[in-house]
């Protein structure tokens, strides 16, 4: 991270976390972040920034052989950024098995059984609410789950950033709420900020014949150039397809069930009751509709 972006991050935090005895700084610091957002997206999206490709390759270590395309055919950063993968390279657990929900992406999870316990170890927003992630146009289905499992991916930069249906279903009618950049580092969910409430997100419902309808809400963050989806309302998905993926920069998927409706694994409780984040893969297996 350069050094300008780290300063920017601190000094939102700083304001935002104390009160902001200033609103005018607040509102400075805001536009500062989505500045640099907007700039960092329009710089990846350059033919020269594809120069950059092969030193973030070796830096993270990454596995070229999943790479669905030539590493020659990118024409820029942001291309190489979402990659497609190969079709093999992220099988889903037990594929006969529609009541085995999967990972909807590569990334760091959280597991709680409820709202209320995620809130209570993890997220600290303090106008944190489902009615308010979910927005003003399903506000109205926020009381289905209260009591409901939650589950947080979050995505680092090095990650494959295109995110995959956890469930077999539907795809409802998806909105998009303009918002802000703030970044979903777990230092910024655990203060009381509520980074999911505010920041720039698409709600994609699925609507399951097991799970009933899952609200997937894909948050923007610091340095996210968009979030794009790539199913339409009324198609239908399997487990492990894609529907979507997220341009340059970190980003999270929160992902709500209905009350009921899922049992996550053990081992992601367990991990998350300690506040570990547990490293999955799309398609691995993360929880069952209780019988």
């Amino acid at each position: 991270m350069q050094g300008y972006v780290r300063i920017g991050i601190r000094l939102l935090y700083k304001v935002l976390s104390q009160g902001a005895s200033s609103r005018m700084e607040g509102g400075r610091a805001r536009k500062l972040l989505k500045s640099m957002s907007i700039k960092q997206g329009q710089k990846y999206d350059s033919p020269e920034s594809a120069r950059e490709i092969p030193a973030f390759i070796e830096f993270h270590n990454l596995n070229v052989e999943e790479i669905k395309d030539p590493l020659d055919s990118f024409k820029s950063f942001n291309e190489f950024f979402y990659r497609k993968l190969k079709e093999t390279a992220r099988p889903v657990d037990e594929p006969g098995n529609p009541s085995r929900a999967v990972s909807c992406a590569d990334c760091r999870m959280m597991a709680f059984e409820t709202v209320s316990e995620a809130t209570r170890l993890w997220i600290k927003g303090r106008e944190f609410s489902v009615k308010r992630l979910l927005g003003e146009t399903y506000a109205h289905e926020a009381p289905k789950y209260d009591g409901g499992a939650l589950g947080i991916f979050r995505l680092a930069p090095q990650d494959y950033h295109r995110f995959h249906s956890p469930v077999d279903g539907v795809v409802g009618p998806m909105t998009y709420i303009a918002g802000e950049y703030y970044t979903v580092n777990p230092q910024a969910i655990r203060t009381q900020l509520d980074v999911y409430g505010d920041n720039a997100r698409k709600i994609v419902p699925i609507d399951s014949p097991v799970f009933g309808r899952v609200m997937c809400v894909c948050v923007g963050a610091m340095m996210v150039g968009s979030i794009v989806t790539t199913v339409k309302e009324g198609e239908s998905i399997a487990r492990g397809q894609e529907f979507g993926y997220f341009a340059f920069g970190g980003s999270t998927i929160v992902i709500l069930f209905e009350k009921g409706k899922l049992k996550w694994d053990d081992d992601l409780l367990s991990n998350s009751s300690s506040t570990l984040e547990t490293l999955v893969r799309v398609g691995m297996g993360v929880g069952i509709r209780p019988a």
